[in-house]
């Protein structure tokens, strides 16, 4: 073998397994998403790095969609991390309601099984809507902002990545938003 290639493997092979070490690590267990737009708001602002448990819900196989383990389903109210129905997409939104539920919208008010839901709907009415198995139903908090279940339909919980977790570092343009720094993101209705 090539002297050079010995020399060349020898000094960048612990790099290289170490790269990918990190890289399946952040695939499978615990990730990071960049908010890039405002479809969150208040929760997420724009600029804001938020922390992501990839193992809740599921394990899959680094680099990939395979399911090894089935853990839990995502809950209402909960903020989540999943690859949109649409094109694939990573994107991040509230699980507004989960399979069995009814939902709808009528006037601004939001309604879960008939019930009331705290914070607005937004201007789009819509259903009602009965949510089929294995699916949850997503919506972005700044609702009249928001590209979600109310125009793609139900997510299906084999899109679901992972359980948005906290803010671990915002930025506003190039400058650091420090009240934003390790913030809890709440698993309820803005």
């Amino acid at each position: 073998m090539n002297r050079h290639l010995l020399h060349f493997l020898r000094d960048w092979a612990p790099t290289a397994l170490f790269l990918l070490c990190m890289f399946a690590f952040r695939s499978a267990a615990a990730d990071w998403y960049d908010i890039p737009s405002g479809s969150m708001l208040p929760t997420l602002q724009i600029g804001d790095r938020v922390l992501v448990d990839n193992r809740v819900y599921n394990l899959r196989v680094p680099f990939t969609d395979i399911h090894l383990i089935e853990r839990s389903v995502p809950v209402r109210g909960e903020v989540i991390t999943f690859r949109s129905p649409v094109d694939g997409e990573r994107l991040i939104k509230r699980v507004v309601a989960v399979a069995g539920d009814r939902i709808s919208a009528f006037a601004g008010k939001l309604y879960v099984n008939g019930e009331l839901q705290p914070g607005a709907a937004g201007r789009m009415d819509f259903g009602p809507y009965d949510v089929p198995a294995d699916n949850v139903f997503v919506m972005g908090d700044n609702r009249d902002n928001s590209f979600d279940s109310r125009f793609w339909g139900p997510l299906p919980l084999a899109n679901v990545r992972g359980h948005a977790l906290k803010v671990v570092a915002s930025l506003d343009g190039m400058l650091p938003r420090s009240d934003r720094f390790w913030t809890d993101i709440a698993s309820a209705a803005p």
